[in-house]
């Protein structure tokens, strides 16, 4: 790639990104993705769209599957995955399912359904919401607190009442349900156990801060959704930015030095770091760190006597 390539290449790759100014440090890191392809030009994500559509092609071949369900935010990533999912032949069922939501965000999810020619269906859980929180509180207080940890407990069974929706759904429709997380979110663990993740997952692979957003545009998302400031859909924060403190960009090229290195120590990693560079990527790795358990869920514990229990039985599925 050329060097005006290059900087074309990087100036589309920028206007995704809400920081208005990178520091030297991470600028560098972005000229060095770019060589390293953890970021991949337009001709490249056309070659990626299409191996994921087939795949997504190939899985429902083999298990006679047809239909999905997903839940749409009104953000971005549900609003690929459906694009993907129908690109790939299946019948998408995109499921908008408010819980006191922002406005805005509902349209969007409405907008991009009619957009993708997407099987709409529309449920306010807001008064299930009410019910379970009122049950829980008599359990446990602190659920009603307006504090963050409250809002998260909040947030926690708003997630989990939309996938008892999504699951009933699919089960109604003989169905699936769709994963609509990517993999900056996975590791940043902005999702909930039980409550956002579903059966098949086109996008966790994905980088958020430029090929989730490109796809979208190769995928025809509407600019609407594209451009949306992302947000958890839960009410903890207005954005994922405002929890980060920094952009998705940024957590990105920290995430992938960590990923290069294999390590979380800032020493290790290329180039002269100011005080906020270093600030940025502890944090990233601390979120990498905290949210690890969610990433191995369940922790299943060997048979004390028989060690080689799940390996034959992963041998068995292997099969199917």
């Amino acid at each position: 790639m050329n060097s005006t390539t290059k900087k074309t290449f990087k100036n589309q790759i920028l206007t995704y990104n809400r920081n208005p100014q990178l520091t030297p440090w991470f600028d560098k890191r972005l000229d060095a993705a770019i060589d390293d392809l953890m970021y991949r030009d337009r001709n490249q994500l056309n070659m990626m769209n299409e191996a994921l559509t087939t795949e997504l092609v190939e899985y429902r071949q083999k298990h006679n599957k047809h239909t999905v369900c997903i839940g749409m935010s009104g953000g971005i990533d549900s609003a690929l995955t459906s694009s993907l999912f129908k690109k790939a032949g299946y019948r998408v069922i995109g499921v908008t399912m408010p819980i006191y939501q922002i406005e805005e965000e509902t349209d969007r999810g409405i907008e991009a359904c009619k957009a993708l020619g997407l099987d709409h269906r529309h449920i306010d859980l807001s008064d299930a919401f009410n019910a379970v929180v009122d049950a829980e509180a008599k359990l446990d207080a602190s659920i009603l607190s307006s504090c963050r940890h409250g809002k998260i407990k909040r947030g926690n069974i708003k997630a989990r009442l939309r996938m008892i929706t999504l699951y009933n759904l699919a089960s109604a429709s003989n169905g699936f349900v769709g994963s609509t997380d990517n993999f900056s979110e996975l590791a940043a663990g902005f999702w909930t156990l039980h409550g956002d993740v579903g059966d098949v997952a086109p996008i966790q692979s994905l980088w958020k801060s430029w090929e989730v957003p490109a796809l979208a545009e190769i995928n025809g998302v509407p600019q609407s959704t594209i451009l949306a400031v992302p947000t958890d859909g839960l009410g903890v924060s207005t954005s994922d930015e405002d929890q980060f403190g920094f952009s998705y960009l940024e957590f990105d090229l920290a995430l992938n030095e960590m990923i290069m290195h294999q390590t979380d120590d800032v020493t290790q990693f290329d180039g002269k770091m100011t005080e906020q560079d270093v600030s940025i990527c502890l944090n990233v790795a601390k979120r990498v760190s905290n949210t690890a358990y969610k990433r191995f869920n369940p922790l299943n514990l060997e048979h004390p006597m028989d060690k080689m229990r799940f390996k034959r039985l992963e041998g068995l599925d292997s099969q199917f």
